[in-house]
C-alpha cells in the first residue's frame, strides 16, 4: 500500500492488529503534536532525522510514550528495541526485543513496510483489541529516521491512551 496521497484511512484487518492509517497526521493528543513538532525540527532541510539528532534530555517528557524500531537484518521485518513505560502498563506486556511481525502479523508489517518505503511519517489510531482490551483507545505516530537523511534505518513514535468512546 502507498502512502504517497495527502489521506488515506486504511483499516488493518487481522485478529492481531487493527487500526486506522492516517498520513494526514490529524492527531488529536497534543503530546503527540508537540512530538511531531519536534521530530519536524531535527529533520531540517536536508531530509529526515537521524536518532542521533534526537536528546533524551530534550525528550523527557515524551520518554514514557516512546518506542523505538529498528529494520531487522536479512529480513523484511522490524524489532522493538524500547517501549516506554507508560505503553506497557497500558497494554499490559512489554514487547522489548520481539519483532513487529510477532506482535502484530502482517497487518503491522504493511505498516512499517509503508512508513519506510515513503519515507513519511503516520498516524494510527483505534482500539487496543490486539490485546483485548476494546475499552481503551489509543493514537499513535511512528516517525522515520535516518543516519543518511536519505534511506530509513530507525523508526521512533509515540503511544497515548484513553477510554474508548462509540
Amino acid at each position: 500500500m502507498k502512502l504517497g496521497e495527502a489521506w488515506i484511512e486504511h483499516q488493518a484487518m487481522s485478529e492481531e492488529f487493527r487500526g486506522i492509517w492516517d498520513t494526514g497526521l490529524k492527531l488529536e493528543s497534543p503530546l503527540l503534536r508537540a512530538f511531531l513538532s519536534y521530530w519536524r525540527g531535527k529533520a531540517g532541510p536536508e531530509g529526515l532525522p537521524a536518532r542521533s539528532d534526537f536528546d533524551p534530555v530534550e525528550m523527557k517528557r515524551f520518554l514514557g510514550n516512546l518506542f523505538l524500531v529498528v529494520p531487522e537484518k536479512g529480513a523484511d521485518d522490524f524489532r522493538y528495541s524500547l517501549i516506554g513505560t507508560k505503553i506497557t502498563d497500558h497494554v499490559g506486556i512489554d514487547n522489548t526485543g520481539r519483532t513487529v511481525g510477532d506482535v502484530f502479523g502482517k497487518p503491522g508489517l504493511e505498516l512499517y513496510r509503508s512508513v519506510r518505503d515513503e519515507r513519511r511519517p503516520i498516524r494510527v489510531h483505534g482500539f487496543v483489541e490486539w490485546r483485548q482490551k476494546e475499552f481503551l483507545s489509543y493514537e499513535s505516530v511512528i516517525l522515520p529516521l535516518s543516519d543518511d537523511a536519505v534511506n530509513v534505518n530507525h523508526f521512533v513514535g509515540a503511544m497515548v491512551f484513553g477510554a474508548a468512546e462509540d
